[in-house]
């Protein structure tokens, strides 16, 4: 395959990536302005989350499998149209059931952007740079998501869905004349659940994230609202907050990175659950400006330290499981965070600072476990074969 085939596809899965991650973040800041606009109560207007990432988080599973009948181009292609025209119904209607309706589909066709294009990526890629690709392309949904919170900040919330929808159109057009090379259907592929869940400690390692993502999304899918009730914030300080919160987390991958590198995924997951716990307690108290910023900070760079040491165990699994693992993860990831979302918006509408303190004090029970959901390197190792055959 030639090296501009290889940059083309490239370019389409992050582009893809900016699509699918372009308002999650943003609309948890817009929330309020949707409830206003909508007449209706803002814990209804709250459903335009979950009913993106739950569904997200269900079909995740669905489309590697689906990769091995059926060609992973015209797969993105029907995905990339969903998720599209998931936006565009939002767009264009003031009744929250289709918005909701809308955000359904688009989650539907969203879920097939990360475990297609690691199947992908990795299929066309060297192993010497493709932990390079991999990590550009996982950067790509930060950038997404930036650029939906600025818009946010300075545009009504339907934009949010404006944009997704003509960006969509734009790849279907694009994804059309994408090189079939390469993006053919995977057949020499295997997709085993059951075999990657009999893997030693897996299942106790997604019991884990399940409860990290349940606890996190809890607390920060519901920043807009809490913004906006509590300390009565306009719409650009409530957005700007968040994306504070969006740079927070690149800088915890990063301090992330070399802490799980240099100290351990053990001594990683400590630290960053003991920051996430305790700063999320914090949001107990009542701040000014900057000392609240200071802890919205601190929680996204917990959450993203100890979610990097946790992730980090995975790849350590081996690589034959790549596909059942990175699609594993999303779902888990997704699913808890939807349903997390859901369930601390009944106690949210009696008392933020309360939950807070409560979820926050849940957080910091995972450290008694971080032990035994940790398990050495030497008994994740399998000796079976890379599944690209190298």
């Amino acid at each position: 395959m030639s090296i501009n085939n290889k940059y083309w596809v490239f370019f389409f899965f992050c582009s893809t990536n900016v699509l699918v991650s372009f308002n999650i973040s943003a609309l948890t800041a817009v929330i309020p302005a949707v409830s206003r606009s909508l007449n209706v109560p803002v814990g209804d207007a709250a459903g335009i989350i979950p009913f993106y990432i739950i569904p997200y988080g269900v079909c995740a599973l669905f489309y590697a499998p689906l990769a091995v009948r059926f060609s992973i181009k015209h797969l993105m292609i029907a995905a990339v149209a969903l998720c599209g025209f998931g936006n565009w119904m939002c767009l264009w209607t003031d009744s929250l059931n289709m918005i909701l309706l809308g955000r359904v589909i688009a989650g539907i066709g969203a879920a097939a952007v990360t475990p297609l294009a690691i199947m992908t990526l990795g299929k066309i890629f060297e192993k010497d740079i493709r932990g390079r690709v991999l990590g550009l392309f996982f950067s790509s949904s930060f950038f997404g998501a930036l650029l939906g919170l600025v818009l946010s900040a300075f545009a009504g919330w339907h934009w949010l869905f404006a944009v997704p929808a003509l960006l969509g159109l734009a790849l279907v057009f694009g994804l059309s004349f994408c090189p079939e090379e390469g993006m053919e259907a995977n057949t020499g592929v295997k997709i085993n659940y059951g075999d990657a869940l009999r893997l030693a400690g897996l299942r106790r390692i997604l019991i884990f994230i399940f409860f990290m993502s349940l606890f996190f999304n809890g607390v920060c899918k519901w920043y807009g609202v809490y913004l906006d009730k509590v300390y009565n914030y306009d719409q650009l300080t409530i957005s700007s907050l968040i994306i504070l919160t969006a740079i927070a987390s690149v800088v915890g991958h990063l301090i992330g990175g070399v802490v799980t590198d240099k100290y351990g995924r053990t001594n990683s997951c400590y630290i960053g659950i003991g920051i996430l716990g305790l700063f999320t307690m914090a949001l107990y108290g009542h701040y000014p400006l900057v000392l609240l910023a200071l802890v919205l900070f601190m929680i996204s760079v917990g959450w993203t330290i100890a979610h990097n040491g946790i992730s980090t165990v995975l790849t350590d699994f081996s690589d034959t499981y790549r596909s059942e693992l990175a699609a594993l993860n999303s779902s888990v990831r997704f699913f808890s965070g939807g349903l997390g979302f859901y369930l601390s918006g009944n106690f949210l509408q009696t008392n933020f600072g309360l939950t807070f303190f409560a979820i926050g004090c849940l957080m910091l029970t995972q450290i008694i476990f971080v032990r035994k959901i940790v398990p050495s390197t030497s008994l994740l190792q399998r000796p079976v074969p890379d599944v690209f055959g190298e």
